[in-house]
């Protein structure tokens, strides 16, 4: 079964993509979408806890370019039993009322909802006959013409090699915030990793009056900036060519020393995030890795910066000293009995005796892009070996560098080549350059 489109992923990612083709007009029924779930919420909305928040405010969780904050008036709207969301520097909502956003996005659109849905995962992709062969976990297979990856963010991992016990007590995948109801109000908590999922975590806790110790462990021993109400982040124009220290020398001399906490240094570093995609995608792909290894985790900090609530939750905590922070790695689990204790191992020291343990680390593998790389169908990126060569067009490379023509890929799959495109926003962009480009017809050679 299958032709046309397939859309491997269920998440933000594809729910956008299917908004954008029906958009430039394409008959959605020749549309199949591959991936569990509701449609549009994935990773990153499919929580089921209100203390989830979305780290930006309102006006920047943009789906269509000509319509920068429909999702502002949408939420003044809809939105009113929400107080909490309200701050100095904008409305942040809930992540799970943006989900009901993209569901009335996709439910307004009729010709989104004559795609064809698959609720399986697909574990593999093969050529035949200049078509793609897509074999799903239950064992079926579905034929397309043009595929696009749009698998988000993968399923998040243990952050060390190693065993770990499946228990109640030891959330691997936190996303969801379905696991708080389990957590004892006096257990030791540890918190693995210190990005925004890691926010999200201390803010629960806070917010349900926890009176546990909170231990933080990692490499960096930093949490995130808060978000200020910064505003007018005038595009800035990047220089060429550049090399990976001119990439980052230039970022230095504009953003300055100034305090990463300031609306001023937030408003900087945001006209550098304009057109630093397009820069991005200049470098060579070794000055793209020597990058990454250098500041990747720091530029990770500065732009995914916490929403004022989650901030003020793990200030708070810290000032009291119940929340702690341990600037090391974990290194492994071992666990005591059927439900503990679990004993967090360092790198550099330890353990930690712990009650329950949240991976908020950011760990992750999506095999089925990597398996592409693996079995040699897709050529691997000259710096970063495990993920997939792609051109500035979103087109996966074959082994001998050639694109693709009917095979794409967007999203957090897409990061390391094209840029900074994790969040919504430059998602959403990618949709609508790639649904432009796919509307226009369908190349017949693979």
């Amino acid at each position: 079964m299958g032709g046309g489109i397939c859309i491997i992923g269920s998440g933000f990612s594809a729910a956008v993509l299917l908004l954008h083709l029906d958009d430039k007009g394409f008959d959605c029924r020749h549309v199949t979408i591959i991936g569990r779930g509701e449609l549009g919420t994935g990773q990153a909305f499919g929580c089921v806890h209100d203390d989830f928040r979305l780290n930006v405010r309102a006006e920047l969780m943009r789906v269509w370019p000509d319509r920068p904050l429909e999702f502002t008036h949408w939420a003044k709207t809809r939105l009113t039993d929400d107080p909490d969301a309200a701050s100095d520097a904008g409305d942040f909502y809930r992540r799970r009322d943006f989900a009901v956003y993209m569901a009335e996005q996709l439910n307004h659109r009729p010709g989104t909802q004559s795609a064809s849905r698959i609720e399986s995962e697909a574990v593999a992709l093969t050529a035949d006959d200049r078509r793609w062969q897509v074999t799903l976990d239950d064992g079926r297979t579905v034929s397309a013409d043009q595929v696009v990856l749009a698998t988000g963010n993968p399923s998040p991992d243990w952050p060390f090699r190693g065993p770990v016990i499946d228990a109640p007590t030891l959330v691997r995948v936190p996303w969801r915030g379905d696991w708080v109801d389990r957590v004892g109000g006096d257990e030791r908590v540890v918190v693995i990793g210190s990005g925004l999922t890691a926010m999200d975590t201390i803010h629960v806790l806070h917010r349900r009056k926890h009176r546990g110790n909170i231990t933080l462990v990692a490499p960096d021993g930093l949490l995130p900036p808060v978000q200020t109400d910064w505003h007018s982040a005038d595009a800035l124009a990047w220089p060429e060519p550049m090399r990976a220290s001119d990439f980052l020398g230039f970022m230095r001399r504009h953003i300055g020393d100034g305090d990463w906490q300031d609306a001023e240094w937030q408003r900087r570093f945001e006209s550098l995030r304009v057109y630093i995609c397009e820069a991005w995608q200049r470098l060579a792909p070794l000055d793209q890795a020597r990058l990454m290894r250098r500041v990747g985790w720091l530029w990770s900090l500065a732009r995914f910066r916490a929403g004022p609530q989650a901030h003020g939750s793990a200030q708070t905590l810290l000032a009291s000293g119940q929340l702690t922070i341990r600037r090391d790695m974990v290194s492994g689990i071992a666990t005591t009995g059927a439900d503990g204790p679990h004993h967090v191992q360092l790198a550099g020291g330890g353990p930690i005796e712990a009650d329950f343990v949240v991976n908020c680390s950011g760990a992750g593998r999506d095999p089925l892009v990597s398996g592409l790389v693996e079995q040699g169908l897709v050529a691997a990126h000259a710096g970063f070996r495990g993920r997939p060569a792609l051109t500035p067009d979103l087109a996966l490379c074959q082994p001998d560098g050639m694109p693709y023509r009917t095979l794409h890929a967007l999203g957090p799959v897409t990061a390391h080549e094209a840029g900074d495109v994790v969040g919504a926003p430059g998602t959403a962009t990618q949709a609508h350059e790639l649904a432009t480009r796919l509307a226009a017809g369908t190349p017949e050679e693979s």
